[in-house]
């Protein structure tokens, strides 16, 4: 073959282009950004009472413990949040509810997770609607009653209007209709989530293992994810629900708690921590997140330990207990919770201070927490509302948040903002990043 490749005949290209892929070196791919540190472990030990109810759960389903934490978490503070409020060195008075997120890929078992840490919820559910047939069968009697009573006043008295005046207000007012029995709702827009409110009891929880048909559905569309994520601080921060439509009038609505457990796979999650509009309005600093290391591959055939069940049989019924406690209402608006405040030990106040005062430290611009400078800067307030859940969880007769529950407290949230700062790198990474290293 000649050496000029002007002379040469397509078969010496042919050769040539052969013993060039031949003698090539192909290196290894190499990924087109770094990869996020594995997780690290969930502290066991800081969820105290509800320790138990987490290792049993993850003992039947094998699934990620931090997500069987966050389960035992979320339904504690869906049990708890009508009951206390917890009063705070800076702040002051803070409800107990709770933003939790547990980030998992397909085939983690969320699912199964939320099944257990729910259970008596959904029995609760189950008991309120049998009692509900009855309960609306009377209020629709007892409205039947009033609007004929109400009709009757009016051609009694309809040419003496005080005498009409004095006849309608001894009737009373309207009855009103029983709560609906449903305590959870799944993929609400803010619209209905209001409403869920206002027509039911005054507290709620929006729990779905399939965070997808949340996040993907009517909630956060374009239109209507500001409006979310807004509502979302609002029920967060305890302020009252206000809304003002010309279609529908005014509503308000004072005394009003709702958490959250979001359940995601990271492909969804990645829509949803990756949006600057989030950050901005301050919902994710509001948002307590897990996305522990994946168990799939791992979790071979074993009985769960026989105490498994005896511990969610106690947990169960804790949570059945809290959920059938009369929340205390305000006054003069028996449909707006007013619960009390619980205080801080002082041991339990000393220690809060200093870590609150080391969290303020830490956003400093060479701070270790800078770059998540919105959530650090509510990680104290995490940790004392974290403390006031476990606390009443142990004794719902309680009034005072103790060192040891301040303690469980401050580690979770310490666990939350290194969880925290090991995926703000992640979502810092474009979405074309990922899609190219997906294609790799």
């Amino acid at each position: 073959m000649d050496d000029n490749p002007s002379y040469w005949k397509s078969e010496d290209g042919q050769t040539f282009a052969k013993a060039t892929i031949d003698d090539a070196t192909i290196s290894e791919k190499r990924p087109l950004y770094r990869v996020l540190p594995p997780a690290l472990d969930f502290p066991l030990e800081a969820l105290g009472p509800l320790k138990e109810a987490a290792c049993a759960i993850q003992h039947c389903t094998q699934a990620p413990l931090a997500i069987a934490g966050q389960s035992v978490l979320a339904a504690a503070t869906l049990a708890v949040q009508a009951q206390r409020d917890v009063m705070l060195p800076a702040g002051g008075r803070k409800p107990l509810t709770g933003l939790y997120i547990s980030i998992g890929e397909s085939g983690e078992r969320k699912s199964s997770v939320d099944r257990l840490a729910l259970a008596s919820v959904y029995q609760v559910e189950k008991e309120w609607r049998q009692k509900s047939e009855a309960e609306l069968l009377a209020y629709l009697n007892a409205k039947e009653t009033w609007d004929f009573s109400r009709e009757q006043a009016k051609r009694a008295n309809k040419k003496n209007p005080v005498a009409l005046r004095v006849a309608l207000d001894e009737l009373g007012p309207e009855p009103k209709a029983p709560p609906h029995p449903m305590l959870l709702i799944s993929d609400p827009t803010p619209e209905a989530l209001i409403m869920h409110l206002a027509f039911g009891r005054p507290f709620a929880g929006v729990f779905t293992a399939e965070g997808g048909l949340l996040i993907g559905g009517a909630a956060f569309t374009d239109e209507s994810k500001m409006r979310t994520a807004a509502l979302f601080n609002t029920l967060w921060d305890g302020d009252p629900i206000r809304r003002k439509r010309i279609g529908t009038g005014s509503t308000y609505l004072p005394g009003r708690r709702c958490c959250a457990h979001i359940m995601l796979q990271p492909v969804i999650a990645d829509e949803l921590f990756g949006k600057s509009l989030f950050d901005g309005i301050g919902l994710t600093a509001r948002m307590l997140l897990v996305a522990p290391n994946g168990t799939a591959g791992t979790r071979l055939y074993r009985e769960p330990p026989a105490s498994s069940f005896a511990i969610l049989e106690r947990y169960n019924s804790r949570i059945r207990d809290l959920l059938m406690q009369p929340p205390v209402t305000s006054p003069d608006m028996p449909d707006a919770l007013d619960p009390p405040a619980m205080q801080l030990h002082p041991d339990a106040k000393s220690a809060w201070i200093a870590f609150h005062d080391r969290c303020e430290i830490a956003v400093l611009p060479d701070g270790h927490l800078n770059r998540i400078k919105p959530f650090a800067g509510k990680l104290a307030e995490h940790a004392g509302r974290l403390a006031a859940v476990l606390t009443v969880f142990d004794d719902p007769s309680a009034m005072e948040v103790h060192l040891v529950a301040m303690s469980c407290g401050i580690q979770l949230a310490i666990h939350y903002a290194n969880e925290m700062l090991r995926l703000a790198d992640g979502a810092s990474v474009p979405q074309g990043l990922r899609s190219a290293q997906r294609l790799l």
